[in-house]
């Protein structure tokens, strides 16, 4: 019953959290008088990632990063970022790092790759027991 409530809890999370990235989107549009600024979007949707993860901040910032250049600044459409694809790539790296079961078949054997890194780099200031079930997660995906 805890792990239902739990995993329904960080659901209305990431939920909140991709709600929260359209707001901003939409917000940016309006605050430019209809011209969208999508460096200053992405820029803001980085620091409401880091904001919404709760693993330790530095591998919030790691994963912020890495989608940051790998889906937004090598788009062919980068004016356009991000688009929804990109944005349910940051909601299942949320919700992998987030413990989440659902919304994360989005993520590359490359995403995980970056995962595992983010997660080893930071390993010694985690909690055992998180750094268990993201490891223990990685494993269940044939990334370690």
């Amino acid at each position: 019953m805890t792990q239902i409530c739990y995993t329904s809890i960080i659901m209305t999370l990431i939920e909140k959290f991709k709600s929260d990235v359209q707001r901003a989107i939409k917000h940016n549009r309006a605050d430019n008088n209809g011209r969208y600024d999508a460096a200053k979007a992405c820029e803001y949707i980085q620091n409401l990632f880091v904001r919404n993860c709760i693993v330790s901040d530095g591998i919030g910032r790691a994963m912020a990063f890495y989608w940051r250049d790998t889906y937004i600044d090598r788009s062919a459409d980068f004016a356009n970022e991000p688009s929804e694809e990109n944005i349910e790539k940051l909601c299942g790296i949320l919700s992998f790092l987030n413990g989440a079961d659902e919304g994360e078949e989005v993520l590359s054997d490359s995403d995980l790759q970056e995962l595992s890194d983010a997660i080893n780099d930071e390993a010694d200031t985690m909690p055992l027991e998180q750094l268990q079930n993201l490891m223990g997660k990685l494993v269940e995906r044939g990334a370690l």
